[in-house]
């Protein structure tokens, strides 16, 4: 009896690894099957690190199999190696891979979950989207540009004043508080302070610490394993970042309400909306609902942009030559700072070049994702429904073959003559099609008008204690640098003016 049971059991196991992790073979995909596993256990629950230096391996070793099954756990899933395949995972057969593979639950993170990069369903997130669409056009950006001009000049003066020789700060933080006063200004018509008021409560309550500090296994387990996640409530959003918003909307809400102030900000369209609704007797947002939609965009509009413009802002410390011909090309459109309008600031085609260069190398989003939500023929190679995609960007962007010598800063990539010669979906920092990143227009936008701002009053420098070539990163799951900054002020003629 007790052989007969042993028989069983060993032809059950047996049997139950082969179905299980024979997936990918019947379907004839290279495949690899425990490495995933290994690397979770080694890396993520013993080291307490992230799992990108998987996909790395994974890329380099097998680019070119075009895609490459692997088992998280006992879960099938692909990654995509090759550029050409991408289009028909984001734009081709959208319609079967509209949604992200990220799941959060509006029952463990209501804040979150209602951000349209994590929505499910192609209705719901296109209602989420449209939210955001409208503070994304060229009018608004017209109406938006006075608040960024303002917001650069108090960062000039903060700068300016400083009290220390030379000013040194760290890129991430200046970054972070210019693109904070960006947001509450445009966002919420609040008073830009976040340079001058060391209380200001967007950068106590809602900087990255709270709001992009999850640990490796609570990003791991709503990548790849949701069901684990849901079952433990493991939240993104910190509690205090989720307090603070809610209070920080109640109050907003009845201060309008009640003293009839209008303001031609995101808070304002959101209560229009709401108004709009209640005329249609339809179900106006709670004012939780209303949180979430204001918090997407503080989230869109700050801690991914600052990261972004940090690293922007130590290229061009690293690389004086590229620093020189940018300043150059800037002060030709204009000398004064506050003299840029829409026109004039898209006009600098070398800023561009130079953005897209930064963006290459420092990658924010290294993994573009897709869930199956229908089965789909993908070439030759039937994907089920329920099988999680992922697009490895930051490879892309530094694999040689599509970017010679990747690791050298070359914004002469992406000039006219040049730029022709990237091959499609191999350069896509803000993802592509339908569901590209709704605030990167936004994002640019502020970009540039920081750089304008910054290279037409100082000239920057890597501090002495951090002159190595590299960037200092922290190791978080939005890579973050951590290296300083020396801002050496220009000398303006009396007629000029910041």
């Amino acid at each position: 009896m007790l052989v007969e049971a042993t028989v069983v059991l060993v032809v059950t196991l047996c049997w139950t690894y082969f179905w299980l992790f024979g997936f990918w073979d019947r379907r004839n995909v290279f495949n690899v099957k425990f490495e995933f596993t290994r690397q979770t256990f080694t890396k993520v629950f013993i080291r307490n690190e992230h799992i990108h230096d998987f996909f790395v391996d994974l890329y380099r070793k097998y680019k070119s199999e075009g895609l490459v099954g692997f088992y998280a756990l006992f879960s099938p899933m692909l990654l995509v190696t090759d550029p050409e395949l991408v289009k028909s995972f984001i734009v081709k057969d959208f319609n079967k891979f509209h949604d992200t593979v990220i799941d959060i639950k509006k029952e463990v993170d209501p804040l979150f979950a209602m951000n349209p990069f994590i929505a499910k369903g192609m209705e719901k997130w296109k209602e989420r989207r449209s939210i955001h669409t409208w503070n994304m056009t060229t009018v608004r950006f017209k109406e938006i540009l006075p608040f960024m001009s303002r917001a650069g000049e108090i960062m000039v003066k903060y700068l300016t004043e400083k009290k220390m020789e030379p000013v040194m700060l760290q890129a991430k933080d200046l970054s972070f508080q210019f693109t904070v006063d960006v947001a509450a200004s445009c966002g919420f018509g609040i008073e830009p302070t976040a340079f001058t008021d060391p209380e200001n409560n967007f950068i106590k309550y809602a900087n990255a610490d709270k709001i992009f500090r999850p640990t490796p296994v609570t990003m791991f387990t709503h990548l790849f394993a949701p069901k684990i996640a849901h079952l433990l409530k493991l939240k993104v959003l910190s509690k205090d970042a989720e307090d603070f918003f809610e209070a920080f909307i109640e109050k907003m809400k009845e201060f309008r309400s009640s003293s009839n102030v209008t303001k031609n900000d995101f808070f304002h369209y959101i209560m229009k909306m709401n108004q709009k609704l209640k005329e249609e007797n339809k179900p106006v947002y709670t004012n939780k609902e209303m949180a979430s939609h204001c918090f997407a965009f503080y989230v869109d509009t700050t801690e991914s942009t600052a990261n972004q413009l940090s690293f922007l802002l130590l290229d061009l410390a690293t690389h004086q030559s590229v620093q020189e011909k940018l300043r150059k090309e800037i002060s030709s459109i204009s000398e004064c700072a506050t003299g840029f309008d829409l026109e004039k600031i898209y006009s600098s085609n070398y800023l561009n070049m130079v953005i897209n260069e930064s963006m290459r190398i420092h990658t924010q989003a290294s993994l573009t994702t897709r869930m199956c939500t229908q089965d789909a023929v993908i070439g030759n190679t039937q994907i089920p429904k329920g099988t999680r995609v992922f697009i490895p960007v930051g490879q892309f962007h530094m694999d040689p073959e599509y970017f010679p010598n990747p690791e050298k800063f070359d914004p002469e990539r992406f000039s006219d003559e040049n730029k022709g010669s990237i091959p499609k979906y191999s350069f896509i920092p803000f993802g592509e099609g339908p569901r590209i990143c709704v605030g990167y227009k936004l994002a640019l936008l502020q970009m540039k008008m920081a750089v304008i701002f910054l290279l037409l009053n100082f000239t920057l420098h890597r501090s002495s204690e951090d002159e190595k070539e590299d960037i200092a990163l922290e190791n978080a799951p939005i890579i973050t640098p951590t290296s300083k900054l020396i801002f050496k002020p220009i000398i303006h003629n009396a007629s000029q003016q910041s």
